[in-house]
């Protein structure tokens, strides 16, 4: 739950420390998560190797028109398994975006 500075003042000491802790609880929750999908990602890459290298190497002129999603798709994938905290800044906001 969201608390405003004013709320946060008139806690006590302890109800702050365990405002705290229930914070890192759910940080490390998050970064379980995240790495969970992470180790999906790249077992994904690897089951799709071949697939993944194909649209890789493929010149945009040479893709279909359902093919320039699967490059964009895969380059995705492979930016969030190199740098999983990085591709959630840099990547937009992708549902309802294809039908993949």
């Amino acid at each position: 739950m969201q608390r405003t500075r004013e709320d946060l003042e008139a806690m006590t000491h302890d109800e702050l420390v365990s405002r705290v802790l229930e914070l890192q609880d759910l940080l490390r929750e998050g970064l379980g998560v995240r790495n969970a999908l992470h180790r999906v990602l790249n077992d994904i890459l690897k089951a799709k190797a071949e697939e993944v290298g194909t649209y890789a190497d493929a010149s945009e002129a040479a893709l279909g028109p359902g093919e320039h999603a699967l490059k964009e798709a895969w380059a995705r994938v492979r930016h969030a398994v190199a740098n999983p905290s990085g591709a959630a800044e840099v990547m937009p906001d992708i549902r309802g975006e294809s039908e993949l």
